[in-house]
C-alpha cells in the first residue's frame, strides 16, 4: 500500500475527505521527523516505536576485495513494531 492508496482508505473509513486526510499525513510526518531529529522518541503504544540510535565508529571491509576501512559513527532510526503489528502476520 503506497500513501495515496493509505489516504484513499482512511478517507473511506472515515467522514474525511481525502484532502483532508492528506493534510493529516503531512502533519504527521512532519511531527514524526522534527521529534526525531531533536533526538525524541516516537511511542504508538502498542503499535511501533520509532527512535533515534547512534552507531559507533567500526572497522569494515569490503566484500569483494576484503580491503579494510574504517565507518565513521553515524545515527540511524530505529523502528521497532509493537504488539498489534507482530499479532497480525502470526
Amino acid at each position: 500500500m503506497n500513501r495515496n492508496e493509505l489516504i484513499s482508505a482512511i478517507a473511506s473509513s472515515t467522514e474525511l475527505s481525502k484532502k483532508d486526510v492528506a493534510v493529516f499525513m503531512d502533519a504527521y510526518e512532519s511531527v514524526i521527523v522534527n521529534a526525531i531529529r531533536n533526538g525524541d522518541t516516537v511511542s504508538l503504544y502498542g503499535f511501533m516505536k520509532i527512535e533515534r540510535k547512534e552507531k559507533k565508529e567500526y572497522l569494515g571491509h569490503g566484500f569483494g576485495t576484503k580491503d579494510r576501512s574504517i565507518v565513521p559513527a553515524h545515527d540511524y532510526v530505529k523502528i521497532r513494531p509493537g504488539n498489534a503489528l507482530t499479532d497480525c502476520v502470526k
